[in-house]
Formats: structure tokens, sequence, C-alpha cells
């Protein structure tokens, strides 16, 4: 038995569905996080760890990028 392929607009409506569920997992997934820090009143530590993190990321990143080049 031969499977239907699917047309466009069913692929295009299955990835878009998907990317709902995507989005709605990640933005629970924020809330919570954001609950946690406000609960454990680790919110402005947790800042200042994201921004070094960041910081040293966006280094690396140049760094490999001057190598690479």
């Amino acid at each position: 038995m031969k499977k239907k392929k699917l047309t466009n607009k069913e692929r295009d409506e299955a990835i878009m569905e998907l990317f709902q569920i995507l989005y709605n997992k990640i933005l629970h997934i924020d809330n919570l996080l954001g609950l946690y820090l406000e609960y454990r009143e680790d919110t402005d530590n947790f800042t200042k760890f994201v921004k070094v993190k960041t910081e040293e990321f966006e280094k690396r990143q140049k760094s490999e990028n001057k190598k690479g080049a």
C-alpha cells in the first residue's frame, strides 16, 4: 500500500502545529525558571551569571571566527 504524499499546505500546517507546541513548551519552561528564581530570591545573581557566561561565549566565538578566517 502506497503512502499518500502530503500536500505543501498539509506539510506547512504540520510544521506550524509542531512550532506552536515547541513555542508553548519553551514559554512554560521560561515562566517556570522565572518563578523558581523568584522563589529562591536569586534573580540578581542568576542575571549576573548569565551576563558573564554570555560575554565569555561571545569572546570565544570571536576568537574562533578569527582563527577560521
